[in-house]
């Protein structure tokens, strides 16, 4: 790994208060002395069960960049907007809850700075069977349909080079729900070059955050629908990333 380039770790954070502190120190422990890392960025989407102030009290002491929103932003918008704020050559994100070994940013690394991005591919899951078999089919579903081979293209946990995801973001977004999917469509059809490295993912203690199941079939749908949206989208984005 060569060692000319700067990340800036960007989290996003909603109701996290019995994780957050724990999250946060690890991360900091492990990465405040990397040379490659330049900023520690925790986007905060308008949380109502302490976390907004436990991350004040946090700021100081762990050198900590904050973005935080008083209403709700979503969780596409909030990560757009810590994205928009990193000022580095990359950006990696992830959620917080105490789902990933955060070791295992440094799997990532290894893959930079000769790669566009990195997805990090969720390994030993043991989260619910369904979630499991849905990340199989849609997988299956982005190659048949787009022609993107990727294991986990809907993961949470990856690097972009930030004049990549910085022009992306100029195209509309169309599916919310599943935003990394279509980052990584976008990307990967663009002519970005990627690698995909396995990671931990360990299961959320206490309620999932997951997409409810009484709402899967809605999303599917309006996946399909905005699939052909896409496609026709991505035939204008080109392949001049660099």
């Amino acid at each position: 790994m060569e060692s000319n380039f700067k990340v800036d770790l960007l989290f996003n954070a909603y109701n996290e208060i019995e994780t957050i502190e724990e999250d946060l120190i690890s991360i900091t422990q492990l990465y405040k002395n990397n040379p490659n890392v330049k900023n520690i960025i925790v986007v905060e989407d308008g949380s109502s069960d302490g976390t907004t102030e436990k991350l004040k009290l946090l700021q100081h002491d762990l050198s900590i960049l904050l973005n935080q929103s008083e209403k709700r932003r979503g969780y596409s918008n909030a990560l757009i907007d810590g994205i928009y704020s990193s000022t580095s050559d990359f950006v990696f994100f992830s959620d917080l809850g105490g789902k990933f070994n955060w070791d295992d940013i440094n799997l990532l690394f290894e893959f930079l700075p000769q790669n566009d991005f990195v997805l990090g591919v969720r390994s030993n899951r043991n989260d619910q069977i369904y979630r499991r078999l849905l990340t199989y089919f849609y997988s299956l579903y982005i190659q048949i349909f787009y022609g993107v081979k990727s294991k986990d293209p809907d993961s949470g946990f990856r690097i972009y080079k930030k004049d990549l995801i910085d022009k992306i973001l100029k195209s509309e977004i169309h599916n919310k729900h599943l935003l990394n999917s279509e980052f990584t469509i976008k990307c990967i059809k663009s002519g970005a070059s990627y690698e995909e490295v396995k990671i931990n993912y360990i299961k959320r203690t206490g309620k999932s955050r997951g997409l409810p199941l009484k709402i899967i079939p809605k999303v599917i749908l309006s996946t399909i629908i905005n699939s052909f949206k896409i496609r026709k989208q991505i035939k204008n984005i080109g392949k001049d990333h660099e």
